[in-house]
């Protein structure tokens, strides 16, 4: 943490999250929004967690639970209309740690995603397995729809691509290079 002095002013506070919520522009869990703002500013919790309950109530945020039982936030359009006033509130110095924060979560949180499979049943006792690669930016990379036949052999299909994805990745660009050979 780059500034030592606490920030108590509810006002403060409130925009401080507003613009984490802003910058991350996705939903963003409550564990994660707390060390974002709570790592980079010296808040105490307790004004940290009224000022939350305050920007959910004004409807310039919004909490949801997620499939996983997590609660996570997002900016409401409300609050992104705050925009400008947020941006010249908060000083440069809090600003900068709380951008390059929100980067990091981001940039872990996609590479985390980064590669995804799904079965899909075709029709009884037939699957595919649907296999997507993604890079560090969210910018889909490669999506493959697989006809696996059984049910195992889509899991299969599926567990190797996450396991081997890069591999995968460089053997089809390779395959569609103008300079490839294939064999007869």
């Amino acid at each position: 943490m780059l500034y030592n002095k606490e920030i108590d002013n509810n006002i403060l506070i409130q925009f401080i999250i507003l613009y984490a919520l802003n910058k991350a522009d996705e939903l963003v869990a409550y564990g994660d929004l707390l060390n974002l703002v709570l790592e980079n500013c010296n808040i105490r919790y307790t004004d940290f967690q009224l000022a939350l309950d305050n920007l959910v109530n004004t409807k310039h945020a919004e909490g949801l639970i997620t499939g996983k039982n997590i609660q996570k936030f997002r900016i409401t359009e409300k609050g992104k209309n705050l925009k400008d006033i947020i941006t010249r509130r908060i000083p440069v110095y809090l600003r900068e740690p709380i951008e390059e924060s929100v980067r990091k979560l981001l940039h872990d949180e996609r590479l985390r995603n980064a590669v995804r499979g799904k079965i899909s049943a075709v029709s009884p006792n037939e699957y595919t397995a649907e296999c997507e690669l993604y890079d560090a930016d969210n910018t889909r990379l490669m999506s493959i729809s697989l006809y696996a036949g059984s049910r195992e052999q889509a899991e299969q299909t599926v567990k190797y691509f996450k396991n081997n994805s890069e591999i995968i990745y460089e053997r089809v660009l390779e395959a569609f290079s103008p300079d490839a050979k294939i064999e007869d």
